[in-house]
C-alpha cells in the first residue's frame, strides 16, 4: 500500500511538472508570436511579463487579481513618465525621485510585501524615465507598450491555466535559507547598483536602454546575497548565455523567416527553460535570467534586423558588460557590509 501511496504521490508530481513547463512554454511562446505578429514593439515586453508572472505567481490568478496588477502597472507606468516629462530640465531632482521610489519598492520587496507588484514599480522606475530623457518620441507609447504587455500576459495565462491546471506543490523553503541582513541595508544596496548604471544611460544617451536596462533589473531582483560567489558567477554566464542563444534563434530563424518556424523554435527552447525554472533554487534563478535574457536578445534582433556580425559583438558585449557590473557590484557591496553568506545544512553539522 506504501508503494503504491508513493507512486500515486510521484504520477501526480510528475503530471504537474509537466504542466507547469507546458504552461510556460506556451504560454510565452504565444505571447512573443503574437507581439511579433501585430508589431507591439517593444515586442518582448509581454513575453517577459509572462515568464516574470508564471514564475512568481503561486497559483492562477484570479479576476480581482490580474485587475488589480492591471491597475497596479498603470499607475507603475504613467508616474515615472509624467516624473520625467515635467523634470527633463531637472536631471538631478528626476535621479533623486527615481532613487527614492527604487528604495521603497526593494525595500517592500525585501520586507516581504508581494513580490510582483513591486518588481513591476522596478521595471518602470527603470526604464521609463531613461527612455523619455533618451528617445522621448518612443517614450508617449511605453506606459501604453508595458499597460497592454502586462494584460496580455494575464489573459494568456488565464487561459493556459484551463488547459493545463494541475499546480506543483510549494514546500517550505529550504533550511538555512532565512535572510540575514535587514530589509532596509539591503534596498540601499540594491538601490545603489542600480543608479550607475542608469546615470550612464541619462548621460551618455545610449540608444539601445531599454534591453540592457530590463535585463539588469530582473538580475537585481534574483541576486542572493547568501549564496555563493559561484551562484553570482552563474548569473552572469547564464545571462550572457541567454543573449548569445537569441542571437543565434535569430540567425536560425533568418533561414525559415516565417511565423510557424518562430513559433516551434521559441517553443523548443522554452521547453529546456521551463524545465530549469521549475528546479527552483540557485539553479532555476539563473535559468529565469537567461530566459529573459533571450527574449530580449532575440526580440531585439528581430527588429533590427541581421546587422554585421560586428555591431551584434558590441550589442551583446555591452549587454554582459552590464549584467557583470550587476552582479560584481552586488557581491562587492553584500561582502563589504558584512551580509554573511548562508551555510548548506550539510556543511553547519
Amino acid at each position: 500500500m506504501n508503494a503504491l501511496a508513493g507512486n500515486v504521490h510521484m504520477d501526480e508530481a510528475t503530471r504537474a511538472s509537466r504542466h507547469a513547463i507546458l504552461r510556460f512554454a506556451v504560454g510565452v511562446t504565444v505571447a512573443f508570436v503574437l507581439c511579433e505578429w501585430l508589431q507591439w514593439t517593444p515586442t518582448f515586453l509581454a513575453p517577459v511579463l509572462t515568464a516574470v508572472l508564471l514564475t512568481n505567481l503561486p497559483v492562477r490568478p484570479p479576476l480581482k487579481m490580474a485587475l488589480g496588477l492591471v491597475v497596479i502597472m498603470t499607475v507603475a507606468a504613467l508616474v515615472p513618465f509624467v516624473m520625467a516629462s515635467l523634470l527633463r530640465g531637472m536631471p538631478l531632482v528626476l535621479l533623486g525621485l527615481i532613487t527614492l521610489c527604487m528604495f521603497v519598492a526593494f525595500h517592500a520587496m525585501l520586507a516581504g510585501r508581494p513580490r510582483v507588484p513591486a518588481l513591476l514599480l522596478l521595471i518602470c522606475l527603470a526604464v521609463v524615465p531613461v527612455v523619455v530623457m533618451v528617445a522621448p518620441a518612443m517614450a508617449g507609447s511605453l506606459p501604453l507598450a508595458l499597460v497592454r504587455g502586462i494584460a496580455l500576459a494575464l489573459v494568456l495565462i488565464a487561459v493556459v491555466h484551463v488547459f493545463w491546471p494541475v499546480m506543483p506543490k510549494r514546500g517550505p523553503p529550504p533550511a538555512g535559507a532565512t535572510q540575514t541582513g535587514s530589509p532596509l541595508a539591503l534596498a540601499l544596496l540594491s538601490t545603489a547598483v542600480m543608479l550607475p548604471l542608469l546615470l550612464v544611460y541619462l548621460l551618455f544617451g545610449l540608444a539601445d536602454a531599454l534591453p540592457v536596462i530590463v535585463t539588469t533589473v530582473m538580475l537585481v531582483v534574483n541576486f542572493d546575497p547568501q549564496r555563493s560567489r559561484t551562484h553570482a558567477l552563474a548569473l552572469i554566464l547564464g545571462n550572457f548565455a541567454g543573449g548569445m542563444l537569441g542571437w543565434l534563434m535569430h540567425a536560425v530563424l533568418l533561414t525559415t523567416p516565417h511565423l510557424l518556424f518562430l513559433a516551434l523554435l521559441l517553443f523548443v527552447v522554452l521547453l529546456g527553460f521551463g524545465q530549469g525554472i521549475l528546479r527552483g533554487g540557485p539553479a532555476g534563478a539563473v535559468a529565469l535570467v537567461g530566459c529573459n535574457a533571450m527574449l530580449i536578445i532575440f526580440s531585439s534582433a528581430i527588429a533590427s534586423g541581421p546587422g554585421s556580425l560586428s555591431v551584434w559583438l558590441v550589442r551583446l558585449f555591452q549587454f554582459a558588460l552590464a549584467g557583470a557590473f550587476a552582479v560584481g557590484m552586488m557581491s562587492l557591496l553584500w561582502s563589504r557590509a558584512g551580509i554573511p553568506r548562508s551555510v548548506p545544512p550539510a556543511a553547519a553539522r
